[in-house]
């Protein structure tokens, strides 16, 4: 048999590909996974801090598109707000991250969460750069890995930032019209493939769902040009008020103009 290698303490793994939604929610599921329990982390060389935990979970709330996350992350956000920097983390921030890990897919560790010191090595906890599960897996209900987790979320922000770059756009026909070209009839509905072909199994849960088809129906059979029908422009509208994007003060064509990005709703 042979001995076990020196355990030296664990670093909370960043990520960066240069895409903001996407590289945030990595990041913040990499920092959050490690409050499911002291004795995780008490194998760190530095725990997270209470302005840190806050960070990553407002990230959650502000990126990522499915509501069951999001509403555990709230959770989440409330029982992080009764921890005082400095003293022991309340027992009801690991139980809200871990209702929260679960959330995602993630199951729990085969020996518990109190037992789980950030070393193991199990198939649904992998931290590497593995490719993602093949979708029949996904669809079947099979827990994901930290890992597999994380690229999800990930990639299901991508395409909602994707959508809602287009829809904003066009759901100011005055900004529109002030552009000096205009993207093409296939990289629109691209945009809106994306966002529908990214949820899989979960798209019909999803409020944007009929929004976003109609979106696209009406796109594919629209040459852009400096004006957007007021069918599109209405459909962006809708749909991007079911991904929670409110309109701006003032209305749509107002001069600061459409989102950005997703609202951060955590008050």
């Amino acid at each position: 048999m042979k001995p076990d290698r020196p355990r030296g303490p664990r670093t909370i793994r960043r990520t960066c590909h240069g895409h903001k939604e996407s590289d945030a929610l990595n990041n913040a599921f990499y920092l959050l996974s490690e409050m499911t329990s002291a004795r995780r982390l008490s194998t760190l060389v530095s725990r997270p801090t209470r302005s840190e935990v806050l960070q990553a979970v407002d990230d959650y709330i502000a990126y990522f598109p499915l509501d069951q996350p999001r509403e555990r992350a709230r959770e989440l956000r409330e029982a992080v707000l009764t921890w005082r920097e400095g003293e022991e983390i309340p027992q009801a921030v690991y139980e809200a991250t871990r209702q929260f890990v679960l959330s995602l897919g993630v199951r729990e560790p085969a020996g518990g969460w109190e037992n789980d010191d950030g070393y193991q090595v199990r198939a649904i906890d992998r931290d590497t750069d593995d490719p993602e599960p093949p979708p029949e897996a996904e669809a079947a209900g099979a827990p994901q890995s930290y890992s597999d987790a994380s690229k999800k979320a990930a990639r299901l922000a991508q395409a909602v930032a994707g959508a809602v770059n287009i829809a904003g756009a066009l759901a100011s026909p005055r900004s529109w019209a002030r552009a000096t070209s205009w993207p093409s009839r296939e990289h629109l509905v691209e945009h809106v493939d994306q966002l529908l072909s990214a949820f899989g199994t979960e798209l019909d849960q999803q409020r944007f769902a009929a929004p976003a088809r109609r979106l696209r129906a009406l796109l594919s059979a629209w040459e852009p040009g400096p004006e957007v029908p007021a069918d599109v422009s209405e459909a962006a509208r809708d749909l991007l008020a079911a991904l929670g994007i409110e309109e701006p003060p003032g209305g749509w064509d107002a001069p600061e103009g459409p989102p950005e990005g997703p609202s951060n709703d955590n008050g």
